[in-house]
């Protein structure tokens, strides 16, 4: 039997939980799943599809961030009876993302290994896997933190839990797991016909019921739509679970030649003596299994420690459990092979835990995760490498990213002489069948200095930035992708920062407080990034206030730890204003039960009661809503709902100063946006505008309740913008978007008719069917992926560019955004001009790609009519809550 151990993702100052995955052929085990773990694994290729069971070592965001997001992939994929182990509060914490998650044929089981409880450790045919509790100093369990949990707040915790996930049947030792159930294909979020005014009317119905039905209270006086049970209450806790993992015993190995000795001929005989069972010759001999097959090889065992800060090394180095592994296992027992130090700031220094450590005995290998030892560059070296191209081509806007280069320290440094290793994603250790450190896999991660000279780029390294105009209104795109992260786009992020008041943060996905903080600089400033003028703790001390469209988990599911630090970093007196669906409170007022995130300090207004404008808002919202114009300036704040699931909303931010600016969410063309942009007699300077899918997936987009290109560069029009920069662009479409002049006038909504029209009001009344978009000939035909990338360089960006036609968009300036980027007006102004240039360096990234993963198979879901598909996003569904 062939078992080792992976390292997924290690511990660096920008992303601190470690991940590990220990690995079977028929089974897989991910020890922590901390936010961009899913994309992470897409860039190198770690196969999660089997996994059997994820562990966690504590219950906090920094260690299961990346698991809601995870998990709705996996269930869009088919993975079926996932069991979730870990501490105090998982259960609640699982039970929490029923307000966002909605897979209830997927089975997702809870344990709670609590401290005290004897039946807490988990056995399959594989592993045998015990945990092992710590605590900080000074601190003593609770008894509601020990032994079995059965409770009636418990069982309402499973019962929430089982109807966001289903029934977990869990595995055990000789039954088999289920095998996955590929998902069908959705014609419709609600299985109606797709037209524009049958999903509008089913979405006003849904939120009229959800209005009369609130029963959650919110604080701050909102009603909370489409609310849920409550969870019973509970409070965060510090422990923390270490793990030890038993592999299985090894058989002995078979001697045909003995086996022939003792008269057996090949066949059933052998097969049963390997079994361990006895077998009678033809002359009634009976022959032994101990007699040609060699004595059972005991089992290896792997040790996960984690120890967050020096608070707890006390309660490692005295752990009786931890203390028994020192000799490396008994000669009849199983033998310790590894040993895997997941360390916070400061511990790996400590010299009670170095000393330890060292008492291991000399076989075992130790890979040390900290961030002392592993150097803090970019993991995704895609997406780093089509940056630095971009980047060549115009610095301002493809902003440097901050990066270390080197590790403060070696791995001898931790403990001198001993069999120890720095982790890295994909350092691997194979268990059976002979303990060996296999660095094969792992990928040395370039700097942007080191990527630049690698490609043989032009010119020398950017130069740092100066400051612009302190009063121009600048968008910082860092997450631009859609659904799923993917090797070159992270999912929704977006910032902008108000020179003199503070910051904004227009939707959160996973991972974004990862990029923000190489966008910014962590800990010191990034000198590239001079647009903003802050390190990452200082934009989040000064952050106003933190936007979320609608509840989709791509928009929100990095809120959690952007909030964890701005409770940490910001003045015990400061408020910051959360502008989202009644729901997102909902989650946040439950989730807060297991982690710190400021609750008292938040000032929750939904984005339901701004649809009028703040004039509307009353009682505490009002207050609150005059808070953060003081705050952030801004003349005025206005919502309006759009069309793309229930409690679904775009925004308008006006400030003083004069600059406005429209973020659309996720939505289909619809009247509410553009009377939001029209609103007030101001143009909006700069439109934010989701366009997910080009022009030829226009079907794709009606049945998801999105907009094409053309569709978003309609509304653009349509609201009479200056400025429109695209996001959110499906990771099937790797190439730079295209409009067309005959598209954008096809776009016509209720009221206003053809929005890329006149723009008057008076234009004729839309019958609120699609329009049919006028696709090139051979749009649908099939092609290779290379032969689409030929065709996609000779062709202009769009067809506005082509002369005939480049009056529809008339004084309107369209960019379109890439992760940890920045766009002012000017930069707007400035990418029409670099459009070849950019094709060409977006050209060569994908040619690379190709040549490296080779030609895809053409799954019609997944291919676009033009451009190639990341592998890792082939097959994924949306991930998003369809309910």
């Amino acid at each position: 039997m062939k078992w080792g151990v992976q390292v997924v993702k290690p511990s660096t100052y920008n992303n601190g939980s470690t991940s590990v995955l220990v690995q079977f052929s028929s089974g897989r085990y991910l020890f922590n799943c901390g936010e961009g773990t899913q994309r992470l694994s897409f860039e190198n290729k770690t196969r999660l599809s089997k996994l059997t069971s994820v562990f966690l070592t504590r219950v906090d965001w920094e260690s299961m961030g990346g698991l809601p997001g995870m998990l709705l992939t996996l269930a869009d994929a088919g993975t079926r009876d996932l069991v979730i182990h870990g501490g105090h509060n998982l259960t609640h914490a699982m039970a929490a993302t029923r307000h966002f998650i909605l897979r209830s044929d997927m089975g997702v089981g809870v344990r709670e290994l609590r401290d005290g409880d004897a039946g807490a450790e988990y056995a399959d045919e594989n592993v045998r896997v015990q945990p092992v509790h710590i605590y900080p100093d000074g601190y003593t369990a609770s008894a509601a933190e020990l032994g079995p949990d059965e409770s009636a707040a418990a069982a309402t915790r499973r019962e929430l839990l089982a109807r966001a996930f289903g029934v977990c049947r869990e595995p055990q030792a000789g039954r088999k797991r289920r095998e996955p159930v590929p998902q069908g294909v959705k014609k419709g979020y609600y299985g109606q016909e797709c037209r524009e005014a049958a999903i509008a009317g089913t979405l006003q119905r849904l939120e009229q019921r959800g209005d009369e039905a609130a029963k959650k209270r919110v604080r701050g006086g909102s009603r909370g739509r489409g609310s849920t049970e409550l969870l019973p209450a509970t409070a965060p806790t510090p422990g923390v679970v270490c793990y030890v993992v038993t592999g299985p015993e090894v058989p002995g190995k078979f001697d045909p030649q003995a086996a022939r000795a003792l008269g057996l001929k090949p066949g059933p005989h052998y097969a049963r003596l390997v079994k361990g069972e006895s077998v009678v010759t033809a002359d009634g001999t009976e022959i032994r299994p101990e007699q040609c097959v060699g004595p059972v090889r005991p089992s290896s065992r792997v040790v996960i420690v984690d120890c967050p800060t020096p608070a707890y090394v006390a309660s490692v180095v005295e752990s009786p459990q931890l203390a028994a592994l020192l000799d490396g296992g008994a000669e009849a027992g199983p033998r310790l092979a590894l040993v895997v130090h997941a360390l916070g700031p400061g511990v790996a220094q400590d010299a009670r835990y170095r000393a330890w450590a060292a008492r291991f005995p000399a076989h075992v290998q130790h890979v040390v995760s900290a961030p002392e030892f592993v150097a803090d560059n970019n993991p995704f070296q895609r997406h780093l490498r089509i940056h630095t191209a971009l980047s060549a081509v115009d610095p301002r806007t493809y902003v440097t990213p901050q990066a270390a280069g080197s590790a403060e320290l070696q791995p001898r440094a931790f403990i001198d002489g001993a069999r120890v290793v720095a982790a890295s994603s994909l350092l691997g250790f194979d268990i059976e069948p002979q303990p060996r450190l296999d660095e094969s896999l792992v990928v040395p991660l370039l700097t942007p200095a080191e990527m630049r000279a690698k490609m043989q780029l032009d010119g020398a390294e950017p130069e740092p930035a100066a400051a612009g105009d302190e009063g121009e209104l600048a968008v910082c795109a860092i997450g631009t992708g859609s659904s799923v992260p993917s090797i070159y786009r992270n999912v929704s992020g977006n910032v902008v920062s108000v020179r003199g008041y503070g910051g904004m943060v227009l939707d959160c996905g996973e991972a974004t407080v990862s990029l923000l903080r190489r966008f910014l600089g962590h800990p010191q400033r990034n000198p590239h990034s001079a647009r903003i003028g802050q390190s990452y703790d200082e934009f989040v001390r000064t952050l106003r206030l933190l936007y979320i469209s609608h509840m989709h988990a791509d928009h929100h599911l990095g809120a959690v730890q952007l909030l964890h630090d701005w409770s940490r970093l910001a003045a015990d007196t400061a408020r910051l204003t959360v502008l989202a669906p009644a729901r997102f409170w909902a989650w946040l007022e439950d989730y807060a039960g297991v982690q710190d995130v400021g609750l008292g300090r938040l000032d929750f207004v939904d984005c339901g009661d701004l649809r009028g404008g703040s004039a509307g808002a009353a009682g505490a919202a009002g207050a609150h809503v005059a808070r953060l114009k003081a705050g952030l300036g801004l003349a005025e704040v206005q919502t309006c709902s759009v069309v793309h699931c229930p409690w679904a909303y775009g925004v308008s931010l006006t400030h003083a100063s004069g600059w406005k600016l429209v973020y659309s969410g996720d939505t289909r063309p619809c009247a509410s946006l553009v009377a939001l942009g029209r609103a007030g007699g101001t143009a909006p300077t700069i439109v934010l505008h989701e366009a997910t899918l080009p022009d030829e997936l226009h079907a794709d987009a009606v049945a998801k309740r999105h907009s094409t290109v053309s569709e978003a560069v309609a509304m653009a029009l349509g609201m009479r913008a200056e400025n429109l920069l695209l996001t959110h662009f499906s990771q099937r479409c790797m190439v730079l978007p295209r409009w067309s002049a005959a598209n954008i006038e096809a776009v016509s909504v209720s009221r206003y008719g053809a929005v890329a029209s006149s723009g008057s009001s008076s234009a004729r009344e839309d019958s609120g069917d699609e329009a049919e978009l006028a696709l090139p000939a051979d749009s649908q035909a099939p092609q290779s992926v290379r032969a689409a990338l030929e065709r996609e360089l000779c062709e202009a960006a769009s067809d506005t560019d082509t002369g005939a036609a480049r009056g529809v968009l008339g004084s309107l300036k369209v960019a379109a955004a890439f992760d940890m980027s920045v766009y002012a007006a000017s930069d707007i102004d400035r990418y029409r001009r670099n459009i070849p240039r950019l094709k060409r360096a977006m050209f060569d990234e994908l040619k690379r790609y190709i040549d490296e993963e080779g030609e895809e198979d053409g799954d019609s879901d997944a291919m676009p009519a033009k451009g190639p598909v990341p592998k890792a996003a082939k097959g994924k569904k949306s991930g998003k809550q369809t309910a």
